[in-house]
């Protein structure tokens, strides 16, 4: 109905365009002659316009706007359709409420659409049309999103996607955050907030746009005087209420406390918090808390969020960026920052190479960033300085640096000739030196989660040493660990080397494509092949587990891996719930949990049970955050290592242990529960 009136509106303005007679016109007769020339027909007004505006023409035609609408999103009450605008000959985005959806979600829908239309800027989306269709449904149409959701983006860079790590380093991602303050400082600026910030709600395009989306929660703050007078069509009571329909309005996970328990005033600050998560998950490639729904709104409104250097030890990440999501995430709001630009210009600072406030640098801090941003600067002062001291201490030293040179010449020919005198069983052995050297540093690159910088230096190895078998199987056994096993055989049989490990990459090589990860069966089976190479098998589990989202595979994959390091482990008990958090050993020859770093960690326990186990030590579990630990009837007995578990709320001992730790004066936000 809606577009047949727009349709006769339309022709009707056409029609009193016709009759609308220039005031200087005057009519020129045409020769036959050129008529025929140019075979312009004997009444001119008979001539089919088709010919004459042909766009002009197919734009009247249009009786239907949108065409071939195509689902491509649902989410809540709300569909979105890929429609074909035939006026403007695009492809637009067209918003739905889903069939079922009850009349009273009309307003607060319509009242989304005309909010997010009135945000002009850059990095957030574009309202195009707003109307009822045919069956009395609201819709609104905006611009098809390209590219990935920043959601989608993360867990790509989560699993190793190798073309998004090296498309989006930290730097881009940091920019990408900017651009999401950008737009939410305009916001702010006409009053409004969002209130569901989160990496689902913001798109990412291919070619450096940013979006933020999803405007459904939206809230315009002050009273509808204050506002400008084109945005007082926007009535703040229909949109500020944090309840909908009995349910919580919002994304656990994502909300600020005071969204949770209902309580204060939403401001400006309600969305620093959603975007102090937004900068977590794109520093850890992890959400700020886990755990079920109920877990995760407690934690919400108690503050129990692990800071990123804690929580994601392998990703490296800058204690400046860390102090700064902190802050943002703070459970009291006057904690946080003031506004969304305070939170902009830090992560700016450290873009460009200044100290942020949230880290409170010291002196040594604030020299070393100096000398960053100038560094040319800096190395021309000091080189200055430098030219005088040396002028002046030449002389003194000249002599004396002769003398040395002499010596170190005398040294070194002797050197040489001991060499020579012992044979080639010495030169060798110095070569092996730095071969264990190399395998190392890239070893110790692995662990960390460093992969590239350990291929990087394989490959330089090989570079100086081509047919060296032990860089060949070393880059064989990276590439091993990786789970690619094709990739692997080519520098095992350039190695020349046999044994276990290459039986196994032989093995499955036909078996799994090089971009896919093994199952839980096929990880235990190889571990039960390998024979004594515990670290090359912790390798394989620490990189399964940064590129493995299943939890209940990476246990069975983990415990496949304790029987590895405790091979008398007999009536083994692993007993995990990924829901709970919770994690049981138990059975007799269980000693070792995991060298450095934990394989634990993976699996995120928040409860930990090891009674009745012969573990000593657990030292490498205090990154991740136990709040129940049992260790009663084992031969653990280090106290400094429960005072590192800073997120230790509950711990069960027995009597000898809470006597020989002595217990007595631990810190009260523990409760310890003693066993007889």
């Amino acid at each position: 109905m809606g577009e047949t009136a727009t349709a006769h509106a339309g022709q009707a303005v056409c029609a009193i365009a016709e009759r609308v007679i220039m005031p200087d016109h005057h009519e020129i007769p045409i020769d036959p002659r050129v008529k025929d020339f140019y075979g312009v027909a004997e009444n001119y007004d008979e001539v089919d316009s088709s010919e004459i505006n042909p766009s002009l023409f197919s734009l009247s035609k249009v009786s239907q706007r949108y065409e071939s609408a195509e689902l491509i999103a649902e989410g809540g009450m709300k569909q979105i359709y890929k429609v074909y605008d035939a006026r403007a000959r695009r492809y637009l985005a067209m918003a739905l409420l889903r069939p079922d959806a009850p009349e009273d979600l009309f307003d607060p829908f319509i009242h989304e659409a005309w909010l997010t239309a009135q945000l002009a800027h850059p990095n957030i989306i574009a309202i195009h049309d707003i109307g009822v269709n045919l069956q009395r449904k609201p819709y609104f149409t905006m611009d098809l999103k390209a590219g990935d959701s920043l959601r989608e983006l993360i867990e790509k860079l989560h699993h190793g996607d190798r073309a998004a790590l090296t498309r989006y380093p930290l730097e881009t991602l940091l920019q990408i955050f900017i651009k999401v303050c950008d737009a939410m400082s305009y916001a702010h600026s006409i009053h409004v907030l969002h209130l569901d910030l989160k990496p689902a709600n913001i798109q990412v395009g291919d070619f450096g746009q940013v979006l933020v989306c999803d405007w459904g929660m939206g809230k315009v703050l002050g009273k509808e005087g204050d506002l400008e007078f084109d945005r007082q069509l926007l009535n703040p009571d229909l949109l500020s209420s944090v309840l909908l329909y009995g349910e919580l309005k919002g994304t656990p996970g994502n909300m600020a406390p005071e969204q949770v328990l209902n309580k204060g005033e939403l401001d400006v600050r309600t969305d620093v918090y959603g975007l102090g998560g937004i900068l977590y998950a794109l520093l850890t490639y992890l959400r700020p808390l886990s755990g079920s729904t109920e877990e995760i709104l407690q934690k919400t409104k108690n503050g129990a969020i692990v800071s990123p250097c804690i929580r994601a030890p392998e990703r490296n990440i800058p204690k400046a960026l860390d102090a700064v999501v902190m802050k943002a995430l703070a459970t009291d709001p006057d904690k946080r920052y003031a506004s969304v630009t305070a939170l902009r210009n830090e992560v700016h600072r450290y873009l460009t190479g200044y100290a942020t406030e949230a880290e409170n640098a010291g002196i040594w801090t604030q020299m070393n960033l100096f000398y960053r941003r100038n560094k040319r600067f800096c190395i021309t002062v000091s080189c200055s300085a430098l030219v005088g001291v040396a002028g002046a201490l030449f002389s003194i030293f000249q002599l004396s640096a002769q003398r040395h040179l002499a010596n170190e010449a005398l040294l070194e020919a002797e050197q040489m000739l001991a060499l020579y005198d012992a044979g080639q069983d010495k030169l060798e052995m110095l070569g092996s030196r730095y071969d264990e050297s190399v395998k190392t540093i890239a070893r110790r690159h692995q662990h960390a989660g460093n992969y590239t910088a350990a291929e990087n230096v394989l490959r330089a190895a090989l570079e100086e040493d081509p047919d060296n078998p032990v860089y060949l199987y070393e880059m064989g056994q990276y590439f091993f660990t990786m789970q690619r096993f094709n990739a692997a055989l080519g520098y095992f049989d350039q190695s020349g080397i046999e044994d276990d490990v290459v039986e196994m990459a032989r093995k499955y090589a036909p078996l799994k494509r090089d971009d896919g990860l093994l199952t839980p069966e096929q990880m235990a089976d190889i571990f039960g092949h390998l024979i004594l190479n515990g670290p090359l098998e912790q390798r394989m589990v620490l990189y399964d587990q940064r590129h493995r989202l299943n939890l209940r595979q990476r246990a069975r994959i983990v415990e496949a891996y304790l029987h590895v390091l405790n091979p008398e482990w007999t009536d083994a008990v692993f007993e995990y719930d990924p829901e709970k958090g919770s994690l049981k050993l138990g059975g007799t020859g269980l000693h070792k949990v995991s060298p450095a770093p934990s394989v634990l960690a993976g699996l995120q326990p928040r409860i930990l049970d090891v009674s009745g186990t012969g573990i000593r030590d657990l030292s490498q579990e205090t990154g991740y955050p136990i709040e129940k630990l049992n260790v009663s009837n084992t031969p653990f007995t280090r106290k400094k290592i429960l005072r590192q578990m800073i997120h230790l709320q509950e711990l069960t001992v027995d009597r000898k242990q809470y006597e020989n730790m002595n217990l007595r004066n631990f810190p009260d936000r523990v409760r310890i529960n003693v066993k007889h």
